[in-house]
C-alpha cells in the first residue's frame, strides 16, 4: 500500500488543486502498477 501514497497525492493534486499531469508522470504511475502486478504474482501464477 505504501507504492500507492505517491499515486494518490499526485491524482488528488490534480482533482482538487487543478495540478496538470505531465507525461512521466503518467509513466511513473504505470511503472508503479505495474511492479504492484509483477509483485503480487497472481497475474503470472498457473
Amino acid at each position: 500500500m505504501t507504492l500507492l501514497v505517491p499515486v494518490s497525492a499526485i491524482l488528488l493534486g490534480t482533482v482538487f488543486l487543478g495540478e496538470r499531469l505531465e507525461t512521466f508522470e503518467f509513466g511513473g504511475m504505470i511503472l508503479v502498477m505495474t511492479s504492484l502486478i509483477i509483485i503480487d504474482g497472481r497475474l503470472f501464477r498457473r
